[in-house]
């Protein structure tokens, strides 16, 4: 009898400490688990937004090329320039509240001599907006903040600038200041319409191809 009590008191000290272990495993996994999940959620949401960008910029190329439109890019108009800030502050012209924004960051009209041309009020009645992403108001946007290296920017057709530097829009988690190892994207658009996306390399302040 007492050799029956004394397994069975050996048993239930054994699955005690069988259970604190795999606490204690647990607890060290999820402190090493937990800020990487959400490091790798946040880059996600920073690298579908960079393709939303990507993705605009080539319909709008296409479009301009199909319509004769050119286009003037001010983006300075709400946010300066270099400075990161929300999406509808850059990009977007649906508002947080879903208005629309009646900023001129971005004015296209027609030209029949497919040369850059002052869109005046005149050349702008009926025509429908042109846009740098075709989604707006996603949840990715809530979670990122924009930036571009120039505050205005000109594109003629087919979707080609005169302007010798390119136009980089760069991307950023809303986090990355507490996350450092969070990386910063780029979609470069270059004088000959080429479009393209990458890593912003801070050191050399190129946008590195994925």
């Amino acid at each position: 009898m007492k050799y029956l009590r004394y397994e069975e008191d050996h048993s239930q000290g054994y699955s005690l400490l069988e259970l604190l272990v795999v606490i204690t495993i647990v607890s060290i996994l999820s402190a090493y688990g937990l800020p990487k999940f959400r490091r790798n959620v946040a880059q996600g949401q920073v690298d579908r937004y960079t393709q939303f960008i990507e993705s605009g910029l080539f319909s709008l190329r296409a479009r301009l090329g199909q319509s004769k439109t050119s286009c003037r890019f001010s983006l300075d108009q709400d946010l300066t320039q270099k400075t990161f800030g929300p999406p509808w502050l850059l990009l977007e012209f649906q508002q947080p509240d879903g208005s629309q924004s009646n900023s001129q960051r971005l004015k296209c009209c027609w030209n029949q001599d497919g040369e850059i041309v002052n869109c005046t009020p005149d050349l702008l009645k009926g025509k429908s907006r042109y846009r740098f992403l075709t989604i707006e108001g996603s949840r990715e946007s809530k979670e990122v903040e924009v930036s571009a290296t120039q505050a205005s920017y000109e594109l003629s057709p087919p979707g080609t600038s005169a302007q010798r530097d390119n136009l980089t829009i760069l991307v950023r988690s809303r986090h990355s200041a507490q996350e450092p190892l969070l990386r910063t994207r780029c979609v470069e658009l270059s004088g000959n319409g080429q479009i393209h996306s990458g890593t912003w390399n801070d050191d050399t302040g190129f946008c590195d191809s994925s």
